[in-house]
């Protein structure tokens, strides 16, 4: 019974370690942080601070140094996302209920459903005013993520985003402890 016991430490410990040693890197999408009269915006300020909270490491591209690499080695902003997203991210969220959430909306929903390797979750958050309506927006690029990622339709100015931050912390325990979830880097 006791080596049960020892055996079990052991796994203990080695998690503590590989928990420890790396950060699962969430990339937020949305309306700049800079309008907090925007709904999305408020929101996207709430989740930052919540998935930090619990110990990801939150990426805004834009305030965080990424838009600053694309203008040094002149990249396009879509392919310096994804580019980023492909190498270093365990999950996009986004936030859409921007024009630029919305480009970039269209552009990740068509890359994760052609980039079958990609490995990294897409969470979708998108008012629910929206939810029931038949356009090109639910019958495209909300349908790609909702088949290979997940949609969350809901009142953005009172969002409740604690199923998302469920989703992101047992996913995490996947990216973790088995290469199949890891983004590339994970696996050097």
């Amino acid at each position: 019974m006791s080596d049960i016991k020892e055996s079990i430490t052991r796994f203990g410990n080695d998690l503590e370690d590989i928990f420890s040693e790396r950060r699962a890197v969430v990339f937020l999408c949305g309306p700049s942080s800079k309008d907090l009269d925007h709904p999305g915006a408020q929101l996207r300020v709430d989740l930052e601070e919540a998935l930090k909270q619990e110990g990801f490491e939150v990426i805004l591209g834009e305030d965080d140094g990424l838009e600053s690499l694309r203008h040094k080695y002149s990249n396009y902003a879509h392919e310096n996302e994804l580019m980023f997203i492909q190498k270093h991210c365990n999950a996009v969220i986004l936030i859409a209920s921007s024009v630029g959430a919305y480009c970039e909306l269209g552009l990740f929903s068509y890359k994760k459903v052609h980039d079958l390797e990609s490995m990294t979750d897409f969470i979708l958050i998108i008012s629910n005013e929206y939810e029931n309506v038949q356009s090109f927006l639910i019958e495209g690029p909300a349908a790609a993520i909702d088949d290979f990622g997940k949609v969350f339709y809901g009142d953005l100015s009172n969002f409740d985003y604690s199923n998302i931050i469920k989703r992101l912390r047992r996913r995490r325990s996947v990216y973790f402890t088995s290469h199949k979830g890891r983004p590339p880097s994970f696996n050097e």
